[in-house]
């Protein structure tokens, strides 16, 4: 099969990473794959195959000139399959076909929690009409995939595939650097967005009881300064650490006492995959996908949304608990993702996905 991934930008956030691994892999199988970017962008994306970067100016929603570009960029390649993998790709992917034809099959990776984003009847009514415009939908998670259902019905193909983790890679970066703290942290990583809700975990932080634990944000976004400021008026400089986006997140992550995730929306993250991975203990708010992979009890800890009177006890009990039943629940998470959230297996089973939909 040819297949076209579009992404928005070169960039180390979730949705970009995933769909250059993922291709990675289908041409290891046999496949050509071109990924495909839609604007300019940080880059710290290594793909080994054809990547193709539009530089898009970034316009309007209605850019027709972006949308000629794409689908001549398209039709040059004439792929079986075109996936757009969440953000701008699903906009800028239909409007190109709708406006300048292409004979593929047009797929929607649905990584996010979609009816979060909207906001008003006219947003909604134009994503029902994008949504109507794709072939088939590919859900990160069986939450993802109700959410997208009960919002937006949809008749045609949708499959729950989840992401997969790539465990040689971090092994590989994991080794690659070693990172240092002389106290025990917590870390959460990810964007300083508010659906991340960096604010409300600082909150968390400062009614822990254990004072010599220490806080650290991987990150970067617009909520950075209010953080700052916020650290500031908890008197707690001491005690947390905001470090930039890293190209390589596992040596820090691996050496944390906890993963911490305080999100109000979300899919399915890697980095709670990639922390199961590493055996790092996780506490989560219930949201998204989440509570399909982690179990109270058994692969981690999963809060009730909100709940942060729960967030803190279940932190508390993971900071405090002894080494060996620990080292039960993170060994069960740990079996979890190499039984089930590989990237090779995620892999086979977008390969096959694609196969059934174009007959193969």
């Amino acid at each position: 099969m040819k297949i076209v991934q579009l992404i928005t930008r070169p960039q180390r956030r979730g949705a970009e990473i995933f769909a250059v691994q993922l291709s990675e892999r289908l041409k290891q199988l046999g496949h050509e794959v071109i990924v495909v970017a839609l604007y300019e962008g940080p880059g710290h994306l290594n793909y080994s195959g054809d990547f193709i970067q539009l530089n898009l100016p970034y316009r309007s929603k209605l850019d027709f000139k972006g949308f000629q570009i794409l689908a001549n960029t398209l039709k040059e390649r004439n792929p079986d399959i075109v996936q757009a993998n969440a953000s701008h790709t699903l906009r800028i992917g239909v409007m190109a076909r709708r406006i300048y034809g292409g004979e593929y099959l047009f797929v929607y990776r649905n990584a996010n929690q979609l009816s979060h984003f909207i906001k008003g009847k006219l947003q909604k009514l134009w994503n029902q009409w994008l949504l109507r415009q794709v072939d088939a939908i590919a859900s990160v998670s069986h939450a993802s995939k109700q959410d997208l259902q009960s919002n937006f019905p949809f008749s045609k193909p949708i499959e729950v595939i989840p992401i997969g983790i790539d465990s040689r890679e971090i092994k590989n970066k994991t080794r690659a650097e070693i990172y240092s703290q002389d106290q025990p942290y917590i870390i959460q990583i990810g964007g300083l967005v508010g659906e991340k809700d960096p604010l409300g975990m600082l909150e968390i932080f400062s009614r822990l009881s254990d004072q010599n634990i220490r806080l650290v944000f991987l990150g970067s976004g617009p909520q950075e300064e209010s953080l700052m400021t916020k650290i500031k008026e908890l008197d707690l400089e001491s005690r947390v650490r905001i470090i930039s986006n890293q190209a390589n997140i596992f040596p820090i992550l691996s050496q944390a006492s906890a993963l911490v995730m305080p999100s109000k929306i979300e899919g399915l993250p890697a980095v709670i995959l990639e922390a199961m991975y590493l055996r790092v203990p996780i506490v989560a708010y219930g949201v998204g996908g989440i509570p399909e992979v982690l179990k109270n009890g058994e692969t981690g800890w999963c809060v009730p949304p909100n709940d942060q009177n729960g967030f803190i006890s279940a932190l508390e009990e993971v900071l405090s608990m002894d080494t060996d039943s620990k080292e039960a629940i993170v060994s069960n998470a740990h079996d979890l993702v190499i039984s089930d959230y590989t990237i090779e297996k995620v892999t086979l089973q977008f390969e096959d996905f694609y196969s059934r939909l174009i007959g193969k």
